[in-house]
C-alpha cells in the first residue's frame, strides 16, 4: 500500500541530499523486499478478506461457513433476506474462486431434525422433480449414503429444475444443515459436482 512520507524541510542543503540519499536507498530495498514477498502478501491478504467477509456474520452463520461445501467461502456468501422461520441461519452464496462450482447455492442451518427435513420436502415440493442422474427410477426425493454402505445414511437428496434451470437440494442431517445448488449446463453436470463435493465441507 502506498504513502507519502512529509519530510521537515532540513536547515541545511548538505543534510538534506543526505537524508534524500538514505531515503531513496531505503525505498529501492522496500521495492525489492515487496516483489519478493509477494505471494506470502497474497495469501495472507486473502485469509484476511475471508476473516473480514465474516465479521458481520452471527455466530450461526459463521457455523454455516464452516460447513460449505468447498469452493465456496464468506466472501461469496450474504445472509439470506428470505430464509424458512424455522431456520437457525441461511446464507446466499454465489459461484466461487472455483469456476467449477454451481451458480447460486443457498445453505441452511438448523435446530431441529423436524424442521430439516420438513424444509426440505417444502423445497422438494417446489421444484419440478426429476430422477437424479445415477437413479433413473425413482423421481421422488430419495437418501445418500456414506461411502458404500447403503446403511449409513447421510441425508436425503432430490434432483431436478426451478425455472428451467437444474437443481438439486440434499440435507446432512448429522450437521442439520439443509442445501440447494443450482445452475450450470445440465443437471448431470450439477449431479457430477455433488456426488464429488456436495456432503463436503471446505474444512
Amino acid at each position: 500500500m502506498g504513502g507519502s512520507v512529509i519530510r521537515r524541510r532540513a536547515r541545511w542543503l548538505g543534510i538534506g541530499a543526505g537524508l534524500a540519499v538514505i531515503a531513496a536507498a531505503i525505498g529501492v530495498g522496500g521495492v525489492a523486499l515487496s516483489e519478493r514477498d509477494a505471494p506470502a502478501r497474497d495469501a495472507a491478504r486473502t485469509v484476511a478478506a475471508q476473516a473480514d467477509s465474516a465479521k458481520g456474520f452471527s455466530p450461526a452463520e459463521q457455523q454455516v461457513v464452516g460447513l460449505l461445501p468447498p469452493g465456496y467461502s464468506a466472501a461469496a456468501c450474504a445472509r439470506a433476506t428470505d430464509p424458512f422461520p424455522a431456520a437457525v441461519a441461511s446464507l446466499d452464496c454465489s459461484q466461487g474462486a472455483d469456476s467449477g462450482t454451481p451458480t447460486y447455492a443457498r445453505f441452511t442451518l438448523y435446530d431441529d431434525l423436524d424442521a430439516l427435513t420438513g424444509d426440505f420436502q417444502t423445497t422438494a415440493s417446489g421444484m419440478l422433480v426429476s430422477p437424479c442422474p445415477a437413479d433413473n427410477t425413482f423421481p421422488l426425493p430419495g437418501t445418500w449414503s456414506y461411502g458404500s454402505d447403503p446403511n449409513q445414511v447421510g441425508g436425503k437428496v432430490v434432483c431436478g429444475s426451478i425455472a428451467d434451470r437444474a437443481n438439486i437440494a440434499w440435507t446432512r442431517d448429522a450437521q442439520l444443515l439443509l442445501a440447494t445448488v443450482n445452475g450450470g449446463p445440465d443437471l448431470n453436470s450439477l449431479y457430477r459436482w455433488w456426488q464429488s463435493y456436495g456432503i463436503l465441507t471446505q474444512h
